[in-house]
């Protein structure tokens, strides 16, 4: 939805102040922090609040239109060249496969991402 921003603010009062709708999936909360630095750092705000909220469908991602060609195709085209594309999740096979790439391309082990999953478990552990 294109102004649920707006939707949501509206009634609290927040009128008159700049609201952007960022939706731009797995990067929508670094995009909207992005946006609130840039716009701090650039002089064009003292203050900026970033915040976000979404409405998440059962089962995994799938394209939500079917009037126009999904921007995915180029990058499962390109992947099928490599791998076999599984009847699967898309999107964790797009990042397995990144990592196959990763581990290929630096000869490293899968011992790695098993490090790097454990730390950043042992880092989530002290969110509130």
């Amino acid at each position: 939805d294109s102004t649920c921003g707006q939707r949501a603010l509206y009634p609290l009062g927040m009128t008159g102040v700049p609201i952007f709708n960022v939706n731009n999936n797995c990067s929508t909360g670094s995009s909207a922090l992005y946006l609130a630095a840039k716009h701090v750092a650039g002089g064009l705000a003292d203050c900026v609040l970033a915040l976000g909220f979404e409405k998440m469908q059962r089962g995994s991602l799938t394209s939500q239109f079917s009037d126009r060609t999904n921007p995915m195709d180029k990058h499962i085209e390109k992947m099928s060249d490599l791998y076999e594309f599984a009847n699967a999740p898309g999107a964790a096979q797009l990042f397995g496969n990144a990592g196959r790439d990763y581990m290929k391309k630096y000869n490293v082990s899968p011992d790695v991402f098993a490090k790097i999953a454990w730390k950043n478990h042992k880092h989530s552990k002290n969110n509130p």
